[in-house]
């Protein structure tokens, strides 16, 4: 079993590492970091920048058959800049800035990985999104680039699984939405969130790594929370 963990530097990647390892302890794990390398040992880790593609498929080469693959890159904010509250508020380097970094990945990564999936096993290409993505679930407003770069997100994810039903059948392909996560992306905002529903991030992952393993081929194209719940496009 060969699993690809992009992004496994952040809080939601690294916990999904220590939480493959730990079910599945005969696993191959490969994972991608950016700023800072994690001292994980048994992994194998290269440092790639996700939305560089001649880095993509560099990674790619080094690689063969894999299982599960799992993007779990993004960004909602920056040191100086916060989702907006106001269309007024809309910067377009931030606005472009996310659509590259949550969007841009999951696209190179569906590209450069399709002759690792050819192996005719049951498997799965999972990128993490967010409720917030959904056009039928917003009721609230705001956040204009994180919205808008989710919701972008979500229409590659389906577009991708409609292709690789086609040309790779066994291969599921899924959004998944990890709910509130404890981590530097939830941190300013982790005030509003209600008793509970602020995961730790090991909680997100064993969630996580639940529905990764329920998935079928026949699940293919759903957009699902932690909780298996199927969310409105």
């Amino acid at each position: 079993m060969n699993v690809i963990i992009f992004g496994g530097g952040g809080g939601i990647g690294a916990a999904l590492i220590k939480e493959v390892r730990a079910r599945f302890p005969q696993a191959t794990v490969f994972a991608t970091w950016h700023s800072t390398q994690p001292d994980v040992s048994d992994v194998h880790w290269s440092r790639v920048d996700v939305t560089d593609e001649a880095q993509i498929s560099a990674f790619a080469e080094g690689i063969g058959d894999v299982t599960w693959i799992v993007n779990a890159v993004g960004m909602l904010h920056t040191q100086d800049l916060q989702p907006e509250k106001s269309i007024k508020e809309l910067d377009p380097a931030f606005f472009s800035h996310n659509l590259n970094v949550n969007v841009l990945p999951t696209l190179l990564i569906a590209k450069h990985f399709m002759k690792h999936l050819r192996h005719g096993q049951p498997s799965v290409y999972a990128t993490v999104s967010a409720r917030v993505g959904s056009i039928t679930d917003n009721r609230l407003g705001g956040w204009y680039s994180y919205r808008c770069s989710k919701a972008a997100l979500n229409m590659a994810i389906k577009n991708i699984s409609l292709e690789y039903k086609r040309v790779l059948p066994a291969v599921c392909v899924t959004a998944l939405h990890p709910g509130t996560t404890d981590t530097e992306l939830s941190a300013p905002f982790q005030a509003r969130v209600p008793q509970g529903k602020l995961f730790p991030t090991a909680k997100t992952a064993a969630f996580l790594v639940d529905r990764l393993e329920a998935l079928t081929p026949a699940d293919t194209g759903q957009f699902l929370a932690y909780d298996g719940s199927e969310i409105p496009w």
